[in-house]
């Protein structure tokens, strides 16, 4: 991921990492045997589109020479595959946090110990002794990491690996908020869309759109008897009786 954000732009890099939501839906179906409802598959049809968006944008609207573009489409591509090695690890998180119970911080801890086993840390010190500056960069990091692995790990445990995925989708906004103004990167409108189709997957996928009114307005109208009720209890996710719906039908004539 990191060879290719230095091929691309930050906000597309964050924006691309969105991809891990349909690698991880995916090996969830295949790995854990989940069994997504219909509309968490078009929650994660509008992220796939934000992404394309995204990506073609960055090709299409780039003013620089052909290994420029060239290293903007092979960041691109990296960072995608780098999306199948991080749904992996996600869908494994949560199949052996949910299996032995372990808990949230005590995973974090023990996915970092081994991350220093792997890692040349003895470079990393030889560099930080050269320029002094770097501890502090690393300092900042890994007080950002351990917050945020520690939250994304209880989300996976309480939750699932999917959701954390899509929660995590949030950061992009402030990420291309926050390059534009302060690193010059260039504004392209039609990424507005991207950014879009991106957010209205997540909501989608969280059954904050859609799922809330169709159970409330539209549900409760369909008798028993329609074939439709039976599609749209499971579009929705509903698991709402007869009562509830009486009772939505009693409220709205109120």
């Amino acid at each position: 991921m990191y060879i290719g954000l230095n091929l691309t732009t930050a906000s597309s890099f964050q924006m691309l990492r969105g991809a891990v939501i349909i690698f991880t839906g995916l090996l969830s179906v295949g790995m854990l045997r989940y069994r997504f409802q219909p509309f968490k598959w078009f929650g994660m049809l509008f992220v796939t589109l934000g992404l394309v968006v995204v990506g073609v944008t960055d090709i299409v609207y780039d003013d620089s020479t052909t290994d420029d573009t060239n290293g903007i489409i092979t960041g691109n591509l990296l960072i995608i595959m780098a999306q199948i090695i991080v749904a992996i690890q996600m869908v494994y998180e949560q199949k052996y946090l949910q299996q032995y119970d372990v808990p949230a911080l005590f995973a974090v801890g023990l996915e970092g110990l081994f991350g220093m086993t792997i890692l040349d840390v003895i470079f990393a010190m030889k560099e930080i002794g050269e320029c002094p500056l770097i501890a502090v960069a690393l300092g900042g990091t890994i007080v950002s990491i351990a917050f945020f692995n520690f939250a994304g790990v209880s989300v996976t445990k309480e939750l699932s690996a999917t959701t954390r995925m899509v929660l995590d989708s949030v950061r992009t906004l402030i990420i291309w908020i926050v390059s534009i103004p302060f690193f010059d990167e260039k504004f392209i409108p039609v990424q507005i869309l991207g950014f879009a189709l991106l957010l209205l997957g997540m909501f989608v996928y969280n059954d904050i759109f859609f799922g809330p009114f169709t159970r409330r307005h539209i549900i409760p109208r369909m008798g028993e008897d329609n074939p439709l009720t039976t599609c749209c209890f499971n579009f929705c996710g509903a698991d709402t009786t007869e009562i509830d719906r009486q009772q939505l039908i009693d409220e709205d004539e109120a």
